[in-house]
């Protein structure tokens, strides 16, 4: 059993009858994932750069849970440089639910969501996140705050952690935290970017008064231009993907969505883009590379070790992007960072998992394209509805541009849903058909 095995087994004994030191455990192995990414040398390549980052986000997790008094939580879609600039450190179900499944103890919490009452169907990030709010693993956050963008989970979980769902004592909202939605319109034009705006204002508001901190303006500009040069170095990666071959992993791949989403308008995104764009800089061209060029749509499996095999540094394939890291860069050239609450409504509004799916197939075609992917993964992580209604929409408008597109069933954190042998035997007939097609028609220089 490896280092995050035996971590897990002691989480998973630990988790009746002393919650606090399973918390304890995670907060230590979480540490190391920091202080390796702190030791990852300077010019050691992409992995090095992606470990540099992952650390980064590993100690925002322990941050988090040593200090949950100064600590939010938040979904995957919302805007966090308000929280950057007032020093607040965000929690996430993506990524807290992604290190436990690393950790490899996802089923214990699963499966004290689930004996609240939580349905067995229900998305497994938030789920996870759910039980270990519920075993109080993870502490209560001052405050919780989410958008309705995309995800519908996000309406039951977000609640039921404000609410305590499960804690001891805890009776609905008089036992809980402040809770604010920002509500998303579909509809993408002046009004409802003003309309989004004025919410995020308040929220500002909101944040002062539960934080006791004033909030800076010119902090919050300086976060907003951080986020827009990030944006903007990310675009620039995402058009250069299809000149050259880069061997990505899934865990990078996630860390270009966490630049892009949570972690957007801090130092250390901003950093993180930029090594990107000095790796690529220094890779071979396209035309060298001699396993199938894939496009990643939804979530990520990193934890999965199959699929790392399967995936990681290009062994069977290679990673030309993910479509939930780019979906905020359509509008780049229209956000002001020295309007930092319309920069922030703006990006919400225009984000390509705003409204029909077809926009969000639409976007994510052009960045296959660009990307210049032989082929395109729809990962359909289990209870999201939203990945299952598009996926094969998705499907056939990809295979009517000529790439062959694998509807892939698994779950992004728990293994109790996941067949190894089954989506082993799956990736690799698609990898082989690619495999076929490359051969077929070479990819030009």
């Amino acid at each position: 059993m490896d280092a995050a095995g035996v971590v897990g087994r002691l989480v998973s004994s630990r988790l009746t009858d002393n919650p606090r030191t399973a918390r304890r455990l995670l907060e230590a192995a979480y540490t190391y994932v920091n202080l390796a990414g702190k030791v990852a040398p300077r010019e050691g390549g992409i992995g090095a750069a992606i470990s540099r980052f992952n650390g980064s986000v590993a100690k925002g997790i322990v941050d988090s849970f040593r200090h949950p008094e100064r600590a939010a939580i938040v979904n995957v879609f919302m805007p966090c440089e308000l929280l950057h600039a007032l020093g607040v450190t965000p929690m996430f179900p993506e990524g807290i639910s992604v290190y436990v499944a690393c950790t490899r103890c996802p089923e214990c919490f699963c499966e004290a969501a689930e004996s609240r009452g939580i349905p067995e169907s229900f998305c497994s990030y938030h789920k996870l996140m759910l039980g270990m709010s519920a075993t109080e693993v993870m502490p209560s956050p001052a405050m919780v705050v989410n958008t309705t963008l995309a995800c519908d989970a996000n309406q039951v979980s977000f609640r039921a952690i404000a609410e305590g769902l499960g804690r001891e004592g805890a009776s609905g909202g008089d036992a809980g935290v402040p809770h604010v939605v920002i509500d998303v319109p579909e509809a993408v034009d002046g009004a409802t970017v003003a309309y989004v705006a004025a919410q995020l204002r308040d929220l500002a508001a909101q944040l002062e008064r539960t934080f006791g901190r004033e909030l800076s303006m010119e902090a919050l500009k300086a976060a907003c231009r951080r986020s827009k040069q990030t944006l903007a170095n990310v675009r620039e990666f995402a058009r250069r993907r299809g000149e050259a071959t880069l061997p990505m992993t899934l865990t990078g791949e996630l860390c270009v969505l966490i630049a892009t989403h949570i972690m957007l308008g801090s130092p250390e995104a901003l950093r993180f883009s930029w090594e990107l764009l000095r790796e690529l800089a220094g890779a071979p061209a396209a035309s060298e590379g001699d396993v199938p060029r894939v496009f990643w749509v939804h979530t990520l499996p990193n934890w999965q070790k199959a699929m790392v095999e399967m995936f990681d540094d290009a062994c069977r394939a290679e990673l030309v992007g993910n479509d939930m890291a780019y979906d905020a860069l359509g509008a780049l050239d229209e956000l002001d960072p020295e309007d930092p609450f319309d920069f922030m409504a703006r990006r919400l509004v225009a984000n390509s998992a705003n409204g029909r799916s077809e926009r969000r197939i639409d976007a994510a075609l052009a960045e296959a394209l660009a990307a210049r992917a032989d082929g395109v993964v729809i990962f359909g992580h289990w209870g999201c509805k939203q990945t299952q209604g598009l996926a094969q929409l998705g499907r056939r408008a990809f295979e009517a541009h000529g790439l062959p597109t694998l509807v892939l069933d698994g779950d992004g954190c728990d293994p109790r849903n996941v067949s190894d042998g089954q989506m082993v035997t799956r990736v690799a007939a698609f990898l082989e058909q690619l495999e076929d097609g490359r051969e077929a028609e070479p990819l030009s220089a």
